[in-house]
C-alpha cells in the first residue's frame, strides 16, 4: 500500500541528497526549522483505511485550521503530513506522529515527493509558502482541498498558482457565504470549486461551556454575575486611538466595567494604556497576565475589536461585537471594508469611534432589538453545531485521485 511504498522509500534515502530548510527562521525551536515527514498514527479503533491523505501545512493559524479535518478523518483514512514551523509543533502535540523523513537527516528531500502516492492532498493557504508549491508541482494529478481560515487568506496562493499555471485546487473550502463571494468576485472561475463549509477550528466552540466559563472567569475578577463587562482586544491601536476609545466610554454611561487585553505584539506598556481609559473615569478591571483570552472572551458581554479574528470567537460564542474602523487611523491593507460579518448582520461596524457612544448602551441591553437581530444573523450565517471539520472531511472524502470532479 502507499504507507509502505512511501515508508520505504523515506527511509532508505542516501544522505548525500540535497536537503530541504523551510525559510521561517525560529531561533526559539531550531527543530522546527527544516520540512519534515510525520505519518500520523491512527485512533483506537480505526481499522479501515479507504484512502491515503497528504497534509501540506506551515503556519500556525491555517495549520490549526486542518487539525479537527485530521482527527475526522483518521476514522478511515491513512494521513502523512509534510510540515514545519509551527504548524509541525500544532500536529506533534496534537495527534501521536512517527517521523519517517530520511535517517541520517532532519529535514524532507522535496525532490523525492513524487514518490508519495495519495489519494488527495489537503492543504492550508500558509502565509509562509513553499510547501504548498512544491506538493502542487510534483502531485499534479492528484486531487486537492485548500481550506481557507480566513477571509481573503487563500488570495496569495491561487494568485502565485495561476501565475506559474500549476493545477489549482479541486475544492476550496471556505467559512461562510461572504467569504465565498469575496473569492468568487477575486476568481469568477473558481466558483464551482468553492464550497462553504465553516472554518473548522470554530468547532470548539460547540463543546466549550461557555457560560460556566464566564460565571467563573466573573467570579475571579470580582464581579457580580449580572455586571455588564464591556472587552477591547486590542490590535496594536496605539494611545491615541485608545484615548478616543475612552471618551466614547465614557459619553455611554457608567453602568459597566471594562477590560483592556493588549495585542501580544504591542509593545506600548500595558500601564499606559490602562491609565488612559482610568483617567476618564472608566471602572477598568485589570486581567494582564492572570486571565486567558477564552476567559475574558467568554465573561465579556460585548467584544469590541477593530479586525481581530476574536471578534469571530465572540460571534461563535453569540456575543455582540463591535469592529471599530476608524479611517482616521491606519487600516491594514488587504482587507475589504465593511468586514463580513458586519455586511451580515452578524456584527456592528462603527467608523468613526464616536459613534460607539450610541451603539453600546443597546448591546448592553440583552432585550434590545439591536441584539436580537444579531444574534439571529449569527445563528443564520455562523454555524455552532460542530461540524464543519466533518463538512471539510466530507469534501475529501468525495474525490479520488484522477477524479477532477
Amino acid at each position: 500500500m502507499v504507507k509502505e511504498s512511501l515508508d520505504n522509500y523515506l527511509e532508505n534515502l542516501s544522505e548525500e541528497d540535497p536537503k530541504r530548510f523551510s525559510t521561517i527562521a525560529i531561533k526559539e525551536r531550531p527543530d522546527l526549522f527544516e520540512t519534515k515527514v510525520l505519518r500520523i498514527k491512527r485512533g483506537w479503533g480505526n481499522k479501515k483505511t479507504e484512502r491515503e491523505v497528504l497534509v501540506a501545512s506551515r503556519d500556525p493559524g491555517s495549520g490549526g485550521s486542518l487539525l479537527p479535518v485530521i482527527e475526522e478523518l483518521q476514522k478511515d483514512s491513512g494521513i502523512v503530513a509534510i510540515t514545519d514551523g509551527w504548524a509541525e509543533d500544532k500536529i506533534k502535540k496534537s495527534f501521536k506522529t512517527r517521523d519517517i523523513t530520511p535517517k541520517g537527516r532532519k529535514s524532507f528531500v522535496m525532490s523525492g515527493i513524487t514518490e508519495i502516492h495519495p489519494d488527495v492532498i489537503l492543504m492550508d493557504a500558509s502565509e509562509e509558502q513553499g510547501i504548498d508549491f512544491h506538493v502542487d508541482e510534483a502531485l499534479p494529478d492528484v486531487p486537492k482541498v485548500l481550506v481557507e481560515d480566513y477571509y481573503g487568506s487563500s488570495d496569495k496562493f491561487l494568485r502565485t498558482a495561476i501565475e506559474r499555471g500549476l493545477p489549482l485546487p479541486e475544492k476550496i473550502c471556505v467559512m461562510d457565504v461572504g467569504a465565498r463571494e469575496i473569492l468568487i468576485k477575486k476568481f469568477p472561475a473558481l466558483e464551482s470549486r468553492v464550497e462553504v463549509t465553516g472554518q473548522p477550528s470554530f468547532d470548539r466552540f460547540a463543546e466549550e461551556d461557555t457560560e460556566n466559563i464566564a460565571k467563573k472567569a466573573k467570579k475571579k475578577l470580582k464581579l457580580k454575575q449580572d455586571d455588564k463587562l464591556i472587552v477591547f482586544m486590542s490590535t496594536i491601536d496605539g494611545i491615541e486611538k485608545a484615548t478616543e476609545i475612552a471618551d466614547a466610554l465614557k459619553k455611554s454611561g457608567e453602568n459597566f466595567y471594562f477590560v483592556f487585553r493588549r495585542h501580544p505584539r504591542d509593545n506600548t506598556n500595558y500601564a499606559d494604556y490602562k491609565k488612559v481609559f482610568e483617567d476618564v473615569g472608566i471602572r477598568v478591571v485589570d486581567t494582564e497576565g492572570i486571565f486567558t483570552t477564552d476567559e475574558i472572551g467568554a465573561a465579556a458581554d460585548v467584544l469590541l475589536t477593530t479586525w481581530s479574528t476574536v471578534g469571530l470567537d465572540a460571534i461563535y460564542r453569540r456575543k455582540p461585537t463591535v469592529n471599530i474602523v476608524d479611517r482616521k487611523f491606519p487600516v491594514p491593507d488587504g482587507y475589504d471594508f465593511p468586514l463580513v460579518p458586519v455586511k451580515l448582520g452578524a456584527s456592528i461596524g462603527v467608523d468613526e469611534i464616536g459613534q460607539l457612544s450610541d451603539v453600546l448602551p443597546k448591546l448592553l441591553d440583552g432585550k434590545s432589538q439591536l441584539n436580537a437581530q444579531l444574534f439571529k444573523n449569527m445563528e443564520r450565517y455562523y454555524l455552532a453545531d460542530g461540524k464543519n471539520a466533518k463538512r471539510v472531511a466530507d469534501v475529501v472524502r468525495s474525490l479520488k485521485k484522477n477524479d477532477k470532479g
